[in-house]
């Protein structure tokens, strides 16, 4: 009776050596799932490379190099690798050492420059027409309470002058602000 267990237990451990033992055919390759590029020629790896400086030699992007090459992160490579350089070109290449190219690259074509954005100001309000009678930048401390106390204004007509201003605890420095008229007392 004491043999079962470990008669069962053998069996149990040699079942899954012959599973481990086998091809993983049915597992999926992740290699041929990632994209190849096409190649511009190969590069051997010297002492003292890597994939960035690599990359700089032939203005090509260093991520492309390692998805080509099947290279997982930290993108390691190792003296007298031959990597098969793809070609896509690199344009934002950052300053760094560059290794000396092995083969000629290709001259890439320069892209087409965006035009420049204009950069704007600061936005000024849209005050109510007739409403203004000068506008305040709030500096840093100031409060739309203390505004409107120095000016002889309410804050309820502050607020209507500047509909931006949707909270009057909460306003910027910076900010542009419409003086409204003082409004007269009847």
């Amino acid at each position: 009776m004491k043999n079962v267990p470990r008669i069962a237990v053998l069996v149990v451990v040699l079942a899954m050596s012959v599973v481990a033992a086998l091809p993983a055919s049915a597992a999926p390759d992740r290699a041929s799932d990632l994209p190849q590029y096409q190649v511009i020629g190969q590069h051997s790896v010297k002492q003292g490379e890597w994939i960035y400086c690599i990359a700089r030699a032939y203005k090509v992007s260093p991520w492309t190099i390692a998805e080509q090459n099947h290279i997982p992160w930290p993108y390691y490579v190792y003296p007298n690798q031959v990597l098969q350089i793809p070609g896509v070109p690199w344009y934002s290449i950052p300053v760094g050492q560059t290794c000396s190219p092995q083969f000629v690259p290709p001259v890439w074509p320069t892209p087409t420059p965006l035009p420049p954005t204009p950069t704007p100001g600061p936005i000024p309000p849209t005050p109510v027409p007739g409403q203004c009678r000068t506008f305040y930048t709030a500096r840093w401390g100031d409060t739309l309470s203390g505004i409107s106390w120095y000016f002889g204004v309410t804050i309820q007509a502050m607020m209507q002058a500047n509909p931006a201003i949707v909270n009057p605890n909460l306003i910027y420095a910076g900010q542009a602000l419409c003086i409204p008229y003082p409004t007269p007392v009847p």
